[in-house]
């Protein structure tokens, strides 16, 4: 059995259970369904109330929400919470240092960072991380709130070991997506082969990031399936030994709801 432990579920209710069903014959059993802004956010929520395997996540991302100010986006997030027992933690959130057209800058996206780490040990929530190009800075952060109650996914992991190993430290797991497929991105193995055996996840981050054989298609939450084949491979443990793992750390780090 697999677990997506990040994609981002269409809005059209036949499409979504389309890919449920493709998903289910390659194994993969549940979803969690992450939120980038407020509607999405209840996107996601109104797909795991409507559907037994899929899972809620409620996050802003560092570019979304510009209209809105801080206090008004904790407050969104907070009413949020307060509407389904199926929201397994917050983000994604985090910090995105790229050419995004009319972005925010670093400056400004570090106290909506720092809100929703609040917000997540407030809650006693794990935290997904969102990071691009922003190691230290994230890094940095994360270490300022340090505690037995902070913990969380490196989503999409693409930086390297050194790195890996300091998310470890500070009670994360490491998300492994599409990327470890890609020839150009062979880096990121040394950190698949050395992460702990209770510290590792597999995503999609469907629709985007799909695994070498399917570049220029839509992802999609099936595709988790490659990723666990190039984890296992890589790690040198048979198939269903990393499955087995993947799903377990997936269970243990959103909570009981996914064990329900």
């Amino acid at each position: 059995m697999l677990v997506d432990s990040h994609c981002h579920l269409p809005k059209v209710k036949e499409e979504v259970h389309k890919i449920i069903e493709e998903a289910n014959a390659e194994g993969v059993v549940k979803f969690i369904c992450v939120g980038t802004h407020i509607k999405d956010s209840q996107h996601a929520i109104f797909l795991a109330e409507k559907l037994a395997p899929v899972f809620a996540t409620i996050g802003i991302y560092p570019h979304e929400e510009q209209a809105l100010s801080l206090d008004q986006m904790k407050a969104e997030l907070q009413q949020l919470l307060q509407t389904s027992k199926k929201i397994v933690a917050i983000g994604e959130c985090g910090i995105d240092i790229s050419n995004w057209e009319g972005g925010r800058t670093v400056e400004d996206q570090l106290p909506i960072f720092e809100m929703q780490i609040q917000l997540a040990l407030e809650n006693d929530l794990p935290i997904i991380i969102h990071n691009r190009n922003g190691d230290e800075l994230v890094l940095k952060t994360l270490q300022k709130y340090k505690s037995p109650k902070l913990r969380g996914i490196a989503h999409c992991f693409a930086s390297s070991w050194e790195v890996a190993q300091q998310f470890v430290d500070l009670n994360f797991y490491i998300s492994f997506s599409g990327l470890i497929t890609y020839p150009s991105r062979k880096d990121l193995l040394e950190t698949v082969k050395n992460v702990p055996n209770d510290k590792f996840l597999v995503e999609t981050d469907s629709p985007y990031l799909p695994p070498q054989g399917h570049r220029g298609e839509k992802n999609e939450p099936k595709y988790v399936k490659i990723v666990a084949q190039k984890v296992a491979e890589t790690r040198q443990q048979t198939f269903e030994e990393t499955c087995k793992l993947a799903y377990e750390n997936t269970c243990r780090i959103f909570g009981p709801a996914l064990f329900a």
